[in-house]
């Protein structure tokens, strides 16, 4: 999903929320990330070079 849909569709679903606790947790999130300063894009870097196919094969086989 391209940026600007992704965007649109999140604006889209909380639109739809009422309820005001999930309106604070939304808002208590958003501060944190803007907070935190989070490199999104080196955290993507790191998950898209780890492997897991050790960890998937034991699983598997305790399966």
């Amino acid at each position: 999903m391209e940026k600007e849909q992704l965007k649109h569709h999140i604006l889209q679903r909380i639109e739809n929320i009422n309820d005001m606790n999930v309106l604070n947790a939304i808002q208590s999130i958003l501060n944190t990330l803007e907070n935190e300063e989070i490199d999104f894009n080196n955290i993507n870097e790191v998950l898209e070079k780890e492997d897991f196919t050790d960890y998937i094969k034991e699983w598997v086989k305790n399966m």
